[in-house]
């Protein structure tokens, strides 16, 4: 039975305007893959057929091309999507096969929905937060998972055994000073997945959730996200001369051992190495 991987939130940074279109996205100094590029290279790369989205059509062409050229032998499908749009979601789920088995990865971001914060930075003063912007964050990462879950339900329930996993983040478990949007949306999404792990266990549809501190995205690159970061840490003891993060790669590691594992792994809590490492505050 063909078998597929489906990838929320693939997408990547460029440092120029745009990615030239005939360079691999992959190898290109210029760019710096996200989360779900990144899960979905590691798991092309252990033989894994790929169902990848986001809202760019134009960037997952392009790294739909660095896939083909690096894994020919993969099959990778491509579908721009706004996943809080209700119609185009049902359009999606109305595509797939129902003979095909499927997992999921929910590898969702602020961008996912579209909202525009300045600087990207979302490590902000409470004075200066948005109103709407822990709504945005909340309805992006949660939101976007009960919709998608429940598009999946009648493909799992089928199946012998289905397989969830959240890419989520440290600060969904670990409150911090400027973190009042950020992190409240992540512990929002932490919570989600513990209640869907319980609910839907004896179903054997399997939930994990990957937890990663900071990741080179290309997300920490702007000076106010660094100045945020480096105020946060202070109040923990710590000072960062440059700030540590981990390969994406690493996070695409952690997912693909929660999707391959014959055991059910809950939690991996995993941070870059010399970054603030307790879990709890």
């Amino acid at each position: 039975m063909k078998k597929f991987v489906v990838i929320l939130g693939v997408g990547y940074k460029s440092s120029t305007n745009d990615v030239v279109i005939n360079e691999n996205v992959f190898l290109s100094r210029d760019v710096k893959i996200n989360i779900g590029a990144a899960c979905a290279h590691q798991l092309a790369a252990k033989g894994h057929d790929l169902i990848i989205i986001s809202r760019s059509q134009r960037k997952l062409d392009i790294i739909k091309k660095g896939l083909n050229e690096l894994f020919p032998d993969r099959t990778i499908n491509a579908v721009a999507l706004d996943v809080l749009d209700s119609k185009q979601v049902n359009s999606f789920f109305e595509m797939l096969n129902p003979s095909y088995e499927y997992a999921y990865i929910h590898s969702a971001g602020l961008g996912a929905g579209g909202y525009q914060i300045k600087d990207n930075n979302p490590y902000l003063a409470i004075e200066d937060i948005p109103i709407d912007l822990p709504t945005m964050e909340f309805e992006v990462v949660v939101k976007s998972l009960l919709s998608l879950v429940r598009g999946f339900l009648p493909f799992f329930k089928r199946q012998a055994k289905a397989k969830v996993i959240v890419v989520n983040s440290m600060s969904g478990i670990r409150p911090y000073p400027l973190g009042f949007s950020h992190s409240s949306a992540k512990a929002g999404l932490h919570n989600a997945v513990r209640s869907l792990t319980l609910e839907l266990n004896k179903e054997n549809i399997f939930f994990s959730e990957v937890n990663p501190g900071m990741v080179d995205t290309g997300h920490y690159d702007d000076k106010s996200v660094i100045d945020s970061i480096n105020m946060i840490s202070k109040e923990f003891g710590y000072s960062y001369e440059k700030l540590p993060q981990m390969s994406p790669y690493e996070v695409g590691d952690a997912v693909r051992m929660c999707l391959e594992s014959t055991a059910h792994i809950l939690t991996v809590d995993m941070v870059s190495e010399g970054q603030i490492p307790h879990i709890g505050a």
